[in-house]
């Protein structure tokens, strides 16, 4: 660290070069001197800090002083290494390093660091910018406090960010555990990586009943140690009918692959390992065992949880998280339903009581109940195929508020994708009761549930969790006047912070997913409009509608994925898409349209066999059609959600006329086209005509 330096004007940051192996170790040779202190990153996070560019080194004559290596995560900034030689210090180096990841990624809401109390280094924290969070029990050995510094950008965001938010949830086998223990074991520096303080906010580990059991058979110091290191973790409860047949269903795959399986009492652990964490339902299983992961890798993946070795969850972990809090149910030929509880269904809802967090099923079915009887509002359920019950919740307007109440999903592998699903199907019930505001109770509410509507854009206050609904497409000041109207609706205290024109594209992306369907007009957030055809609409839009059930996995999903050919100029994200439909063939093909609207989230550049095992789950393309649209052998996939069709089409006709009055081309797009905010408002309005 540095404090108060004169800095040197031979000092250069610069990121650092993949091939450039000797800077690389150079950085890496620095974090393991200050290993005390920065705690221990495995080589290959180096590596691909440095593919994905956030590795900047800091170099003195030539000779590398100092390394800043961070991750971008959640339109943010999260850094996970500081360091500077000491020879180097009193230079100004950690400045420049800092100031440089701020310059490179101004447009992110800003930098979060974690460092121990017990090293004595805010006074430096406080002099480069940060200020501190909050304050959390560390994850290393002493469970030293350490704080939570952040360094903001000073971008307009509508909630404080939540560095408690734990999104991946894993167990571990006895070979990790002791991997973490045992310092002269070959895998202890990998294991390492799972406890250091910077995955603390994104990675928990359980203590699953296989694990105990399997602690059980190990005597001597040994057992006190692996009893004493996981004392502190969180225990998994286990659904136990749920567990046996998750076995089941684990072993029949398995004894495909290897005849006679199990055929040790390791094999009988590893089944017991996997189908905890399943029947657990968390989302990661941890492991160094190769033959392990072929085995039952692809029937757990199936069930929803992923079997990984540690340096993959470490490297790969943000786009892991996202991965499984969006994962889609692979169901086929089966359709999810909603309806109205009617009498005699109310002991079905207690199966969805949260009793995690000391929810009798007998208290829920009783609200349910009293909901019922007061006659103030509707009992919602979701039911699956086989017509069980996997979501309800209660509904009512109260003025300009909906109201939600015991919004409860199933906890099974559905849970997460379908919460997501429920969070945007309220907000267009809001739109249809021309209401400002979305209001869940917190009360019991599910963790699943907690987080996703915090991602969604909700607040928290009095005990309830809030959402704008803003019907508006304007101007900063225009959106600013409507958020006020509804934070006071909600009692929310302070209101949103003052909005100004040309806010960046990601604050105004964060801002029309939190206000959704809010659409500023004079922010630097683009629009494109892009053509799809229409054999590939229905399938992944749904229009127009079919005669065949379209896909649950993709029906049931907020995020999907299209595929589309590399061309010179690469598409900016995040942006706003509008879907150009081309017309069908036949009597039974529609006519050509704008159809609707959806946010881009990422784009996403690779192989095509990469990118389709990827995102295989979120489109509609098959691997020839991705190979087919690759140029030199790269292929390009649009990451989008929250997608809302137009209840009145644009057609082609009127796209060439709203292009002549707005002074620019309304040609229908042969690829995807970058178009004007007027021609964007124009559009948009007319699509959204009733």
């Amino acid at each position: 660290m540095v404090q108060g330096a004169q800095q040197s004007t031979s000092l250069e940051i610069v990121a650092a070069d993949p091939q450039d192996r000797d800077s690389i170790t150079a950085a890496i040779d620095l974090g393991n001197e200050a290993r005390t202190t920065l705690g221990h990153l495995p080589w290959a996070a180096y590596d691909a800090a440095a593919l994905d560019g956030t590795l900047l080194l800091a170099r003195l004559d030539d000779r590398v002083v100092g390394y800043a290596l961070y991750a971008l995560a959640r339109n943010r900034v999260r850094l996970t290494h500081l360091c500077v030689d000491p020879s180097a210090r009193a230079q100004g180096v950690a400045r420049k390093l800092v100031d440089e990841i701020s310059s490179r990624h101004r447009e992110r809401l800003g930098i979060l660091a974690r460092c121990r109390n017990d090293y004595g280094l805010a006074p430096v924290w406080l002099s480069l910018g940060f200020t501190p969070l909050g304050e959390k029990r560390g994850r290393g050995k002493t469970g030293q406090p350490l704080t939570i510094w952040w360094r903001d950008h000073q971008h307009e965001h509508l909630y404080s960010i939540d560095p408690e938010t734990v999104l991946v949830r894993a167990a571990i086998d006895m070979n990790i555990l002791r991997n973490l223990m045992e310092q002269q074991r070959p895998g202890h520096d990998e294991a390492v990586s799972l406890v250091e303080d910077h995955l603390s906010d994104r990675l928990q580990l359980f203590r699953t009943q296989s694990l105990d059991a399997e602690i059980q058979v190990i005597t001597g110091k040994l057992r006190q140690d692996c009893l004493q290191k996981i004392q502190s973790w969180p225990n998994a409860p286990r659904d136990e009918d749920r567990f046996d047949e998750i076995r089941a269903s684990l072993l029949a795959e398995a004894v495909k692959a290897i005849r006679g399986y199990p055929r040790s009492t390791q094999d009988e652990f590893d089944l017991m390992h996997v189908a905890n964490a399943i029947a657990a339902d968390l989302n990661v299983f941890v492991t160094v065992d190769n033959e392990l992961i072929r085995v039952l890798g692809p029937e757990a993946q199936r069930q929803g949880t992923r079997i990984l070795r540690p340096v993959d969850v470490v490297v790969r972990i943000d786009e892991l998280s996202r991965a499984e809090s969006y994962r889609p149910i692979e169901l086929q030929n089966t359709a999810y339903t909603e309806r109205l509880i009617a009498s005699g269904e109310d002991e079905s809802v207690g199966m969805l009581a949260n009793t995690t967090a000391g929810e009798k099923p007998k208290a829920l079915i009783q609200a349910a109940r009293t909901f019922a009887t007061s006659g103030t509002g509707e009992r919602m359920g979701v039911f699956n195929p086989g017509g069980q019950l996997v979501a309800y919740y209660g509904i009512r307007q109260d003025g300009d508020v909906l109201s939600i109440v015991n919004l409860r999903v199933s906890e099974g592998p559905i849970g997460e994708t379908l919460i997501r699903q429920i969070l945007f199907r309220l907000r267009h019930q809001a739109l249809a009761r021309n209401v400002s505001v979305l209001s869940i109770d917190g009360e019991s509410l599910q963790r699943k549930a907690r987080i996703a509507a915090v991602e969604d854009g909700f607040l928290e206050a009095n005990g309830r969790l809030h959402a704008f609904v803003i019907d508006q497409l304007g101007d900063a000041s225009t959106l600013e006047h409507l958020a006020v109207r509804a934070a006071r609706i909600a009692a929310i205290d302070p209101p949103p912070p003052p909005l100004r024109p040309g806010m960046h594209a990601i604050a105004a992306s964060e801002l029309e997913r939190a206000w959704w369907p809010a659409k500023l007009t004079d922010s630097q957030l683009p629009t494109y409009l892009i053509p799809i055809k229409q054999d590939f609409s229905v399938e992944l839009l749904g229009v127009p509608s079919s005669l065949y059930p379209r896909s649950d996995s993709l029906g049931l999903n907020r995020e999907h994925v299209y595929y589309r050919r590399r061309s010179s100029w690469s598409m900016e994200a995040p942006a706003r898409l509008l879907w150009y439909m081309s017309g069908g063939k036949g009597k039974a093909g529609a006519a050509a349209a704008i159809i609707a609207c959806s946010q881009l989230d990422a784009v996403h550049h690779g192989p095509p066999e990469e990118l389709h095992s990827r995102f295989q789950h979120l489109g509609v393309w098959n691997l020839s059609n991705v190979i087919d649209a690759a140029r030199n052998g790269v292929a390009e996939a649009l990451r989008f959600t929250n997608t809302e069709l137009f209840p009145r089409p644009v057609s082609l006709r009127r796209l060439a006329q709203l292009g002549t009055d707005n002074g620019v081309s309304g040609a229908p797009p042969q690829s995807p086209r970058r178009i004007s905010p007027e021609l964007f408002a124009a559009i948009y309005t007319e699509g959204r005509a009733r």
